[in-house]
């Protein structure tokens, strides 16, 4: 049995229900979002596996957390963090599978290929 890394996201999101049950939205939006998400994203820049499985993780985030969670979260970084995970956490997902990133965002998600990105 082979393990693939690029299905750790889902792991990740399991434990950081009971991150959030334990110690709060803050801490469980810290270790998903500004360190798990962001690592992952960087390593989808690289590997097309985990290109393909960036909004599916994506879309689990937004299931554990909701939209103010997210927003007031996004808004207390500093500005540089700010952009990059807005970019991120709002992509476009018109069909299941495919991503596509907002028009002239600046996401830096342009390495994960024609098909996730516009």
């Amino acid at each position: 049995m082979s393990i693939r890394f690029e299905k750790i996201w889902v792991q990740q999101c399991k434990a950081t229900k009971g991150i959030k049950r334990r110690f709060g939205v803050k801490s469980a939006l810290d270790y998903l979002i500004r360190e798990k998400l962001l690592n992952f994203a960087d390593a989808a820049e690289q590997r097309p596996e985990f290109a393909r499985e960036l909004p599916r993780f994506l879309a689990e985030v937004w299931r554990i957390f909701n939209q103010y969670e997210i927003a007031g979260y996004v808004a207390s970084l500093k500005p540089m963090q700010r952009r990059r995970l807005r970019s991120l956490l709002y992509l476009r997902c018109p069909t299941p599978g495919r991503a596509t990133a907002r028009v002239g965002s600046g996401d830096g998600l342009t390495g994960l290929g024609r098909e996730y990105a516009q």
